[in-house]
């Protein structure tokens, strides 16, 4: 019984001090993922569906749904003009976003995972800070 006790204070003290150790930026971060995901999930345009944001370290992850598409319905050569298409909508969107300003002084990494409506990954990239200047 005394090591349970032991162990509880252990975890909880350990969890303090992880709390206190975390990185501004990923705390701004994982608050404007909870900030957006109050807003999910989101229509974009015809077939695209932001389902959620989440945050890692120096990053923001934007989950999207094609409602519309079956990964194996669609070929690789659409897939790619799909990816760099999206690719180039979302660099010039964060060259001018100036809502973004912030988080882009800081060097954040933008990702960006599209699912088909099955739930599999059709495809994905991300936009770095040297991309977005």
């Amino acid at each position: 019984m005394k090591n349970g006790i032991k162990i509880s204070a252990l975890s909880v003290a350990l969890l303090m001090v992880s709390c206190k150790n975390e990185d501004p930026v990923d705390k701004e971060l994982k608050d404007a993922a909870m900030d957006m995901n109050k807003m999910t999930p989101q229509i974009l345009s015809d077939g695209i569906r932001l389902d959620s944001v989440s945050a890692g370290h120096l990053s923001l992850k934007y989950h999207y749904t094609l409602t519309e598409d079956v990964k194996e319905n669609v070929t690789a050569e659409e897939i790619k003009v799909f990816k760099d298409e999206a690719k180039l909508e979302a660099e010039k969107s964060l060259k001018s976003s100036q809502e973004m300003a912030d988080l882009k002084d800081k060097k954040i990494k933008f990702d960006y995972v599209y699912y088909d409506k099955n739930g599999k990954i059709t495809t994905d990239f991300s936009v770095t800070p040297e991309e977005y200047k």
